[in-house]
């Protein structure tokens, strides 16, 4: 199965395109009932996003997982070995993005793309396109997945992605590319661009979209924008998930309300 197929799959069966960023922040995390953080990070992360994943998981409120590299990472060996376990426990429920950013000449991508997919067992890789054709190839597997960097949600976005080569913006170049090499888009929520994307690609490009949720994109117009073939979509909400319960209440069951208020709206698309 490739991997179109299985993100349809999973959004077929689960009823929404809701994917939950895992960017871990000690912290935030909740500890042990003072707002402490107690233990290393192996096993602090660990235990709060598994009750999270798990919960959302059992209601059906996700149909992917991003864990975000840095944010492991920053933590060290102790993150890392979150992460394997984090990837390694849910792997087999939800496609798993691994959100890394990576890109580099051809040889430095495929020693990447040997470590996102082989060592770590990712579907799914965000990359940067800036290299070009050489530098994406080796990202490009039977069964998996690059998303492209493409109009991105931050606000430094516009000082490269909207500068226009002739009469076309550079992010519009990055979506033909993409449809050329088999390439999936990370396209920001708090963008107007998505609707013209997604009629540019014909709405058959798979978007990972981050910016909804904390970032405050407008979750009503990008269903609207990807309507018709939603299930191939991942729309990506991460802190106002993971640390929800800093409004009140116990973390997962926090998460799972937070979840649901957008898969509100995602399922009147969808279902």
């Amino acid at each position: 199965m490739d991997m179109l197929e299985r993100l349809a799959k999973s959004a077929k069966e689960k009823k929404t395109i809701l994917c939950f960023g895992v960017d871990p922040d000690l912290g935030r995390i909740k500890g042990d009932g003072d707002g402490s953080v107690t233990g290393k990070a192996e096993t602090v992360i660990g235990p709060f996003f598994h009750d999270i994943i798990g919960k959302l998981l059992a209601e059906n409120a996700i149909a992917a997982l991003k864990p975000n590299y840095a944010y492991f990472a920053q933590y060290g060996f102790g993150g890392l070995y979150a992460l394997e376990d984090i990837i390694q426990h849910y792997r087999k429920e939800v496609p798993i993005i691994l959100d890394g950013k990576r890109g580099d000449i051809g040889k430095s991508s495929e020693a990447y793309a040997r470590e996102a997919y082989d060592f770590w067992g990712a579907d799914a890789l965000t990359i940067s396109p800036y290299m070009g054709e050489d530098s994406v190839k080796p990202f490009v597997r039977d069964g998996k997945l690059a998303y492209m960097l493409c109009r991105t949600s931050n606000k430094g976005a516009a000082d490269f992605q909207e500068l226009k080569c002739g009469k076309k913006y550079i992010y519009e170049i990055v979506a033909e590319k993409a449809m050329e090499w088999k390439c999936g888009l990370v396209v920001g929520a708090t963008s107007d661009a998505i609707a013209k994307l997604a009629a540019r690609t014909k709405n058959t490009v798979p978007f990972l979209i981050p910016g909804v949720g904390a970032q405050g994109g407008d979750l009503e117009a990008v269903m609207k924008a990807i309507t018709g073939n939603a299930a191939i979509h991942r729309i990506n909400a991460s802190s106002s998930i993971a640390y929800a319960y800093e409004k009140g209440g116990k973390p997962a069951d926090a998460a799972l309300k937070e979840a649901e208020k957008l898969n509100a709206v995602i399922r009147k698309y969808m279902i």
